[in-house]
């Protein structure tokens, strides 16, 4: 058995750990694995190599080497085994996944220019293959025509404070794309994101728990988690260092080259439906919006 102690913990790890009475891992990789338990809620076991995820218990490990799916998992009042792994989680430090809102609120309304540099910095920085292509070749593929059109549905829902098309936009994003984080479940979360950052109106961030209870049944279990996380208005760090980069937008790029690493395309898909709230129309193309910027 090999003892380690856990470095950072979340609320919802916390919770996670006193709730749990059974569980098994549901994925594994180099620097990080996800646990999910008998009420079906995940907790992300990661390296300090990852950005914190809103549900992550940081461990003291270079590497996952050595954790398989079929590896038992354990828990007791103070620690959590994981295969040949005892971590000891009562020194853990406890990190909040809520950014600071009202901050990023103030900054959005201070600089009415600010969600354009993002965008800038953003098409100058992104490799292809993202759900940012919404915005320069929005019908180039059927797939991006799946995507526009259930992403147009949760724009203008939440635009018009429409609960009802907001919600279709969801069910139409729901589990749309590829891995364990479909782009269309990345996509919700940054229009939920945004509507935590107030660019919806006070009104708008009332549906997100709405948004993420259509969605979530809809897709995989590790998107569900997020998705509801993020209805909570909980966000990875590498977004509370985006969103700290509001007060210097000199602070866009490496925010945005960490954001990008994220996942396959899963942070600079999320960054797409974020932006959404400044660009998307019904009437005109993305691409004349994007040019206008």
């Amino acid at each position: 058995m090999i003892q380690l102690r856990a470095r950072i913990i979340t609320p919802a790890a916390h919770l996670w750990l006193a709730d749990t009475t059974h569980a098994r891992l549901l994925n594994v990789f180099e620097h990080a694995c996800n646990l999910v338990n008998q009420n079906g809620a995940v907790m992300a076991l990661v390296t300090p190599s990852l950005p914190l995820a809103p549900f992550a218990l940081q461990v003291e490990a270079a590497n996952l080497h050595g954790l398989t799916a079929a590896d038992a998992v354990r828990v007791t009042s103070t620690e959590l085994y994981v295969g040949r792994w005892r971590i000891d989680t009562t020194h853990a430090q406890v990190w909040s996944p809520m950014p600071d809102w009202a901050t990023a609120r103030r900054a959005v309304t201070n600089n009415p220019d600010l969600l354009d540099s993002l965008a800038r910095h953003a098409f100058a920085s992104c490799a292809p293959g993202t759900l940012l292509e919404l915005y320069t070749a929005p019908s180039s593929t059927t797939v991006l025509k799946l995507f526009a059109r259930g992403a147009t549905n949760l724009v203008n829902g939440m635009r018009t404070h429409s609960l009802n098309r907001a919600i279709d936009g969801a069910r139409q994003l729901a589990g749309l794309g590829q891995g364990l984080t479909p782009g269309g479940d990345d996509f919700i979360i940054g229009v939920m994101f945004a509507a935590w950052s107030g660019l919806y109106g006070t009104a708008a961030k009332a549906f997100c728990i709405r948004l993420a209870q259509t969605a979530a049944p809809r897709t995989t279990t590790l998107s569900g988690a997020f998705l509801h996380a993020a209805a909570r208005g909980e966000a990875m760090s590498v977004w509370h260092t985006l969103l700290t980069a509001f007060a210097r937008p000199s602070d866009f790029v490496p925010a945005l080259q960490a954001l990008f690493q994220v996942g396959h395309t899963s942070g600079a898909d999320a960054l797409a439906g974020f932006i959404a709230s400044h660009f998307w129309s019904e009437t005109a193309s993305l691409a004349d919006a994007l040019r206008a910027i």
